[in-house]
């Protein structure tokens, strides 16, 4: 890409300014002054500084977290004249995807984003990402009940059990249950509800790794904060968003040791 362009989105400032670093020759490429008012660098390879700072490479992806409410399908294409959640947010989600999935019944937390790595390593088993369910069952479980909720049940040939499951009270006749899972296999705190004797009368996600529904309301979507994005590739066992050649074990000794203040 062209250096004002790698240093407008490294350096938190505009073209015009990138331009004006480069003439009044502030940045280096690899140590040396760069020829020209345009040169290009590889954002993966170069080391580029800004008055002696290296700057760091962050790819820009976009996420939000949305409220979905009943009745819509986490799907691209309507089935059966159905809204679908991106017809519901409509420019919001232009090229975006959905990560993972809540069937039509279901509400609350959904992630959209554009950072198909994330996506996939946040959904593979591996990473064992916690969701969090608020729950409301019939009957009210009693003690038993709740043994048998947290025994888990055998789902398509496999065991599967919660991680927690938690009485959090009563609400009109129905049990209000707090359930941990660790996977998300297609509408398995339903299954594992009615293996236990119980029905599912309504089920709403609450928290998504390390992000919280929180107060949003339903229908509404907001982006994640820069911490929560953080938070989130950390869950998914990715570093900080700054590619290999510019992480401090990548830098000389002398570097490391003046960033770490020795």
């Amino acid at each position: 890409m062209r250096l004002n362009q790698f240093l407008a989105r490294a350096g938190a400032g505009s073209r015009r300014e990138a331009d004006g670093w480069i003439r009044e020759g502030r940045v280096r490429i690899n140590g040396l002054p760069p020829t020209g008012m345009g040169p290009t660098v590889d954002p993966l390879r170069d080391r580029i500084t800004l008055d002696g700072t290296l700057l760091v490479w962050k790819e820009e992806h976009r996420y939000l977290v949305y409220n979905k409410p009943a009745g819509l399908l986490v799907s691209r294409r309507s089935q059966g004249g159905r809204q679908t959640v991106f017809e519901a947010l409509g420019e919001q989600v232009r090229g975006l995807h959905a990560v993972g999935r809540l069937d039509l019944l279901s509400e609350g937390l959904l992630l959209f984003t554009d950072d198909g790595q994330l996506a996939e390593a946040l959904l593979h088993p591996r990473t064992g990402l916690s969701r969090l369910y608020r729950v409301w069952v019939t009957p009210v479980p009693d003690a038993s009940g709740m043994r048998a909720l947290r025994a888990g049940a055998e789902i398509d040939g496999e065991e599967v059990r919660p991680s927690r499951v938690i009485l959090e009270g009563q609400e009109r006749g129905r049990g209000m249950l707090l359930v941990e899972i660790l996977e998300g296999k297609k509408r398995e705190i339903r299954l594992l509800a009615r293996a236990a004797g119980f029905h599912v009368d309504r089920l709403l996600r609450v928290q998504f790794g390390p992000i919280r529904l929180g107060s949003l309301p339903p229908g509404g979507a907001r982006p994640l904060t820069e911490a929560e994005a953080r938070g989130l590739r950390q869950s998914a066992g990715f570093p900080e968003a700054m590619p290999p050649r510019m992480r401090d074990d990548t830098l000389p000794q002398a570097t490391r040791s003046r960033r770490r203040g020795r």
